[in-house]
């Protein structure tokens, strides 16, 4: 909460401290980002909070969020948004995420879509002399329009027919990957009963952030387990997207003893390990006029993506709505 950050000890009872509410307040009643977008989160935060307080309260999370290569130059439009977004309020989708995911497919099978999975696409192209647009995966199929959802580089992949200026913007977009993984514990963790834990990277845990996901949804929901995250996002190059689960395990774990020095390997029941090389995207100062149009050039052709979403962060909402832009986009044609 604001008030529990206030209250952080770190910052002391001075002008550190005032310059942090002062800036927090600023940002949450403000709702004018478009200034902020010729600024970065470095720049901004050290001119106006001070470098104590940034060094102290900011720049570690941006760093954990970007790495060491892009978060000098992360626009402070981002950081507002953030701050804008979030409330104390946590909310979560009673049986997971996976459970809504599952639902909603179900739903769209019943309105009579089809879903393939398991089938890659390879290429997608408008048919010469003709309005509609070829689909190639295990076979070559026509339709009306095609959206492809995801990363930049994948659509320069998919779509090569793209303008080069259309081609190079997508190209420019950078981003970051993620490697997360959850383990199910026989016994709590944290017997503070604390469910998040921001780690900064200074600090030399393997992870970003570590989550007791049981201290906020009850280990009855999960059969007794207790359900723990490990993450981080990592440029794609990481290690730790070569390294098998076992290695990562090995490099996990350890870290485990400094929240609980109880903590013993044979507490995990089970381990699963999740990877995407695009995860975050990096919105760079002036990135409003770098988005691409979700109607690309090619006819029939659509584009929407986390890349796309803007000034806000990634997010399930934003992912609903973009989507429901797109689709209006699409009805119209």
């Amino acid at each position: 909460s604001i008030l529990k950050a206030i209250l952080f000890p770190g910052l002391g009872w001075g002008v550190d401290k005032i310059r942090f509410g002062l800036v927090g307040l600023y940002l949450r009643l403000t709702n004018n980002w478009r200034p902020l977008e010729q600024f970065t989160v470095d720049a901004w935060m050290r001119k106006w909070a001070g470098d104590k307080v940034y060094e102290l309260m900011w720049q570690p999370l941006v760093v954990g969020k970007f790495g060491e290569r892009y978060y000098k130059q992360v626009t402070m439009a981002w950081m507002w948004a953030r701050l804008k977004a979030r409330t104390t309020r946590l909310g979560t989708f009673e049986g997971g995420f996976q459970n809504f995911a599952d639902m909603f497919a179900d739903r769209l099978r019943e309105m009579g879509v089809e879903i393939r999975l398991q089938t890659p696409v390879t290429r997608i192209e408008r048919e010469a002399g003709s309005s509609q647009v070829s689909v190639r995966s295990e076979v070559t199929e026509v339709y009306d329009q095609a959206l492809v959802t995801l990363s930049p580089e994948a659509m320069t992949r998919l779509v090569p027919s793209l303008p080069e200026e259309y081609l190079h913007g997508l190209r420019s977009m950078k981003s970051m990957g993620a490697v997360v993984m959850v383990l199910a514990l026989e016994h709590q963790l944290s017997e503070e009963g604390y469910y998040w834990y921001n780690l900064p990277k200074s600090a030399g845990y393997p992870f970003l952030a570590l989550v007791e996901h049981t201290n906020y949804v009850g280990a009855e929901h999960f059969g007794g387990d207790r359900i723990v995250y490990m993450g981080d996002y990592l440029e794609p190059e990481h290690e730790f997207f070569r390294l098998s689960q076992e290695e990562l395990l090995e490099r996990f774990l350890p870290a485990l003893k400094k929240f609980n020095p109880k903590f013993e390997r044979d507490w995990v029941r089970k381990a699963w390990l999740f990877r995407t090389g695009y995860a975050q995207p990096v919105p760079r100062v002036g990135h409003s006029q770098n988005i691409p149009p979700i109607a690309t050039p090619v006819e029939g052709v659509y584009f929407a993506s986390m890349s796309q979403v803007y000034p806000w962060d990634r997010g399930t909402n934003f992912a609903v709505e973009i989507g429901r832009r797109a689709a209006r986009m699409m009805s119209s044609e």
